[in-house]
């Protein structure tokens, strides 16, 4: 007899969402964690100061978009959000800020004072992709990858057009065909960074996928450790395992099929009907070894690319949250989830990704941060509050990673005083003294260490471009989930979507493993995408 019917190595939020519907498909399931907790990007730790817990990689979710949390009623579990109502700003040097609110109206509002047309294009985008389009993107995140011959068929009338007329421009081309001003510009291009996308041909798909979930982010409650937290809460009730502190050296083939895997422990565990792997699919080449691949798939997933850029993080601890020189421009910004700071045009976008593609931090660091204590206060002591900044960053710095370790007191006083520029009240001896009662810079060797397949500090857990895209990711011969290797099947965000805290590559692999045992799903699938949306 098998120790299990199935395994899932890797334990972030991807292959315990995977094992939480496998289990309570009533498979016996076990997922096998390297670090002593299970949760991956899903993870909450007091980095600063005692009572000061802090985000270490995700903090904007929108996981409840998808069915993922009402199919497991992950809210039994005790997992909750907050959906700020004033989702995101964009301040400016000069003193100024766009803010983009829930209501759609409000954000108009905002876009106004720097273009009215660009208010009315924002309105009709959202009504298109926010609204009418909506659960047409659920299609496109939540089922495995149409060809694109099928997709185009799919994709009828006026909006199938204009959203496949997306697929081939590149970022700012897809941004700057509908908006003129700058401002607005720079704020949506900015945001499409922050998800990891590059400026390359071949990624303009990305801002249609972004509209629909733009005013849609949501903090968890307590942490984001909660999300992994909830979803063993599943597994364990419905007779799974999560073993953590538990590293698996090898996936175990034998007869052509996945029958288990090896622990650095020299323990090994069985598995009776299948193995899925949450880890990148590079590592999962090696651990279940290349020869099983055959060796043109093989040298293609070797060839896999990361990001080409990363973020490091600032973290701090504070006795008053940043007070900002733009809320006297637009108060609104004072309750901005998200604030998104450093750069004023694309230009200036475009010269911090030339450093940073040249192992250089930018001059001007340019990213998003967010204060989650104003909207949670038990992220921090009482009166208190944890902020951090995410600013884009090469991994390489200055040719050596190493370089991370060797700078970071240097580099997180940089970063404060960039910070302090937008936000005086963080400078040191600003007015009866600094709020700033820790901080701790978290680099991108900081990722890598934290996740190990987040490959040179690769957030989204690989590159997004066109080669590495929809039935492409991780390559075509693996883009639906399944291995050359039977039994064994990928679940993580190296393969479609992508990474970002939905849940998606996790049920969809499970979708794929229910679909090849013959089992019948006990959840409602989502439908592949079309439009007009199937009846």
């Amino acid at each position: 007899m098998s120790d299990f019917d199935g395994i899932i190595v890797g334990g972030g939020h991807n292959g315990l969402t995977c094992a939480a519907y496998l289990a309570k498909a009533g498979l016996s399931v076990a997922v096998v964690e390297r670090n002593p907790a299970a949760g991956g990007a899903c993870a909450t730790r007091e980095l600063t100061l005692p009572g000061f817990r802090h985000n270490t990689h995700s903090n904007y979710h929108f996981i409840e978009e998808g069915p993922v949390p009402a199919d497991l009623e992950l809210h039994r579990y005790g997992l909750r959000y907050i959906y700020p109502d004033v989702q995101h700003a964009m301040i400016f040097r000069d003193g100024r800020a766009i803010t983009v609110h829930r209501d759609p109206e409000r954000t108009a509002a905002s876009f106004a004072r720097f273009s009215r047309a660009d208010a009315d294009t924002w309105l009709d985008l959202y009504r298109t992709y926010g609204e009418q389009a909506r659960e047409l993107m659920n299609g496109f995140l939540y089922s495995a990858p149409l060809p694109p011959a099928e997709l185009a068929q799919r994709l009828r009338g006026e909006l199938g057009a204009d959203l496949l007329s997306y697929v081939s421009q590149t970022l700012y081309e897809a941004v700057d065909r509908n908006f003129d001003s700058e401002q607005v510009r720079v704020l949506f291009k900015s945001f499409l960074h922050a998800i990891s996308v590059e400026n390359v041909p071949g990624t303009g798909g990305f801002f249609p996928r972004l509209l629909s979930r733009l005013a849609r982010l949501g903090l968890p409650v307590g942490g984001a450790d909660n999300v992994a937290r909830a979803l063993e809460g599943v597994i364990t009730e419905h007779g799974g395992s999560v073993l953590t502190g538990a590293h698996v050296e090898r996936i175990l083939v034998g007869d052509a099929r996945a029958v288990g895997v090896r622990l650095a422990d020299g323990r090994e565990l069985t598995a009776g009907r299948f193995v899925a792997s949450a880890v990148d699919a590079p590592q999962t080449l090696r651990l279940a070894g290349p020869d099983n691949f055959g060796a043109e798939v093989a040298a293609k997933v070797e060839a896999y690319k990361w990001a080409g850029h990363s973020i490091v993080s600032l973290h701090l601890a504070l006795a008053e949250p940043p007070r900002y020189r733009a809320a006297a421009f637009d108060p609104d910004v004072e309750r901005a989830f998200l604030v998104v700071l450093g750069a004023d045009s694309s230009d200036e976008l475009t010269r911090d990704f030339e450093d940073i593609h040249a192992g250089r931090l930018p001059e001007r660091p340019a990213g998003n941060g967010a204060v989650p204590s104003l909207f949670d206060p038990s992220y921090a002591p009482p009166g208190k509050h944890v902020a951090f900044w995410w600013p884009w960053a090469p991994y390489d710095l200055d040719g050596d990673a190493a370089n991370w370790d060797a700078r970071q007191h240097e580099i997180a006083e940089l970063l404060l005083a960039q910070w302090a520029e937008y936000a005086p009240n963080l400078r040191p001896g600003a007015g009866t003294g600094s709020p700033v009662l820790g901080m701790r810079l978290f680099s991108p060797l900081d990722i890598e260490r934290s996740c190990v397949n987040m490959v040179r500090g690769s957030h989204h857990v690989g590159a997004y471009e066109p080669a590495q895209l929809g039935g492409n990711r991780p390559v075509p011969e693996l883009g639906r989930y399944r291995t050359p290797i039977d039994g064994l099947y990928l679940c993580g965000a190296s393969s479609h979507p992508g990474g970002s805290v939905s849940g998606a590559p996790g049920y969809n692999g499970a979708s794929a493993i229910v679909e090849d045992l013959g089992i019948k799903p006990w959840w409602t699938p989502i439908p592949s995408p079309s439009w007009p949306a199937a009846s």
